[in-house]
């Protein structure tokens, strides 16, 4: 017996008012799964550092090289 029909068998044997709340409850589930929706979360070009490299005379490419290689050579010396 899947369960849709073991809740409808359950449901048979209730006096119509408790049918009435166990329909009530599944509307009120229904309801709950529906407004839940993930929020939208802002494009990154809404971000106030976004374009922050706009208009400087610098390789950003060149710069995060650079940094790497520091961090990597103090993560060496450090052990």
């Amino acid at each position: 017996m899947s369960l849709l029909e073991q809740i409808q068998h359950e449901v048979l044997y209730l006096p119509p008012e408790k049918q009435q709340e166990v329909l009530d409850f599944v509307r009120f589930l229904r309801e709950r799964l529906t407004v839940r929706q993930p929020a939208r979360r802002a494009p990154l070009s809404a971000h106030p550092a976004f374009g922050s490299w706009r208009g400087r005379k610098v390789d950003a490419l060149k710069y995060q090289e650079e940094r790497r290689a520091e961090w990597e050579g103090q993560d060496e010396g450090a052990l």
